[in-house]
């Protein structure tokens, strides 16, 4: 199968929403979330930090906040160029790469860290992002994201009311199996956070057998 579609719909997508995409985000009040997945994150000033599908850059500032050495990634263009603009002091090096083949060696980053993104892509994208994630980490990957209600009812409309504005990957993400998607990926759970009344999750992983 070829990504490539996924990749220019994304491009696409992204780029449009560039402009828009932070005054949008304020609305839902993340940024107690990713404050507290930093802090799950055990980060400390010396760690070298990767942000995966980094968007305009959020995760990312937050993680510089306590550490010297913050790496960011993402596709588009238009989203970078917002996060570049927010980073007046330059605290983080934002790059345009593939999160499915990073340009980085094995185990360059202590800690990697990926928040909303994993939703955005197809289910092979998904397993390709986290394996990478796994091979430039030597030591804890954090996941934000979504979380399904255990109600099928509720699930339902969940999955119906966020359809509205997120990628037409959204609904899949929600309908498959995040334990299953870490194991295939040699990643194990140390812990969970639910926000949201339970609607988000911050999960902290570190790599199979280490």
């Amino acid at each position: 199968m070829s990504d490539e579609p996924y990749r220019s719909y994304i491009v696409r997508s992204f780029d449009r929403w560039a402009r828009f995409y932070d005054p949008f985000a304020s609305l839902f009040r993340v940024g107690p979330l990713r404050k507290r997945a930093v802090e799950m994150s055990g980060v400390g000033w010396g760690d070298r930090v990767l942000d995966v599908c980094t968007g305009t850059g959020a995760q990312a500032l937050e993680f510089a906040k306590r550490c010297e050495d913050v790496t960011a990634v993402d596709l588009s263009a238009g989203m970078l160029a917002v996060a570049r603009k927010k980073d007046k002091d330059n605290r983080v090096r934002f790059l345009r790469m593939d999160a499915t083949a990073m340009g980085f060696v094995n185990k360059e980053f202590d800690v990697s860290c990926i928040s909303f993104g994993l939703h955005d892509m197809p289910r092979e994208v998904r397993e390709e992002v986290l394996r990478e994630m796994a091979r430039v980490t030597t030591g804890r990957i954090v996941i934000v994201d979504y979380k399904p209600p255990r109600s099928r009812l509720l699930r339902a409309l969940y999955v119906a009311l966020i359809s509205l504005y997120e990628s037409k990957y959204f609904s899949d993400f929600m309908r498959s199996d995040f334990g299953g998607l870490l194991a295939r990926c040699g990643l194990r759970e140390e812990r969970e956070s639910a926000a949201w009344l339970g609607l988000l999750r911050i999960c902290v992983c570190g790599a199979g057998g280490t």
